[in-house]
């Protein structure tokens, strides 16, 4: 009888278990989805588009790492409610940028960036910045700070860390320094 019981309560907790990490991947796919259609409304009309009824954030941008195969709409703030949706970013007063993203989601290709990588970030107004990685560290989130209001126009991309952790939210962070390569303007894209 009891080892009946047992063997209930840990089949019930197996699934509960399957159920939230498929709901994380299940967000993270149906958000790209909906926010690809809110990204063409915005490059449409030239106004943010709520990617749903309710959505805490719009898409701002989106980031494209070629080597990686990363192409993924960025949302405007990096709350968690927003993260659960896609990647996030906060600009600061001096074109400081900082994209955020889960390590088991939107940025797990993050573990294969090397300094030298590409990448571009396309914003809602069609102008296209192009950044190059110029350093990866790893740092403790307790101890270390981002400075939003930094001097120079930089791009961070920010993760947890490391990316096979068996536990979500730890404090190590990677975080990739990416320096502007060139900027197009609006006009110049098709």
């Amino acid at each position: 009888m009891i080892r009946n019981s047992l063997m209930i309560v840990v089949a019930g907790m197996a699934v509960w278990f399957l159920y939230q990490a498929g709901m994380v991947q299940g967000k993270a796919w149906l958000g790209q989805y909906l926010l690809e259609r809110a990204w063409s409304q915005s490059r449409a009309s030239g106004e943010a588009a709520a990617p749903w009824p309710g959505a805490v954030s719009h898409p701002v941008a989106r980031l494209r790492v070629p080597r990686l195969e990363l192409d993924h709409l960025v949302l405007h703030g990096v709350d968690t409610p927003v993260l659960a949706w896609g990647p996030g970013m906060e600009t600061g007063p001096n074109g400081q940028r900082l994209i955020a993203a889960h390590r088991d989601t939107h940025f797990r290709s993050l573990q294969g960036l090397e300094t030298g990588d590409q990448a571009r970030l396309q914003h809602a107004d069609g102008r296209i910045e192009h950044w190059k990685v110029v350093g990866i560290d790893i740092v403790d989130a307790r101890y270390t700070a981002i400075d939003m209001a930094h001097g120079k126009e930089q791009l961070l991309l920010v993760t947890c860390y490391p990316f096979d952790a068996s536990a979500a939210g730890g404090p190590l962070r990677l975080v990739a320094s990416l320096h502007p390569a060139s900027t197009q303007p609006a006009e110049e894209n098709i």
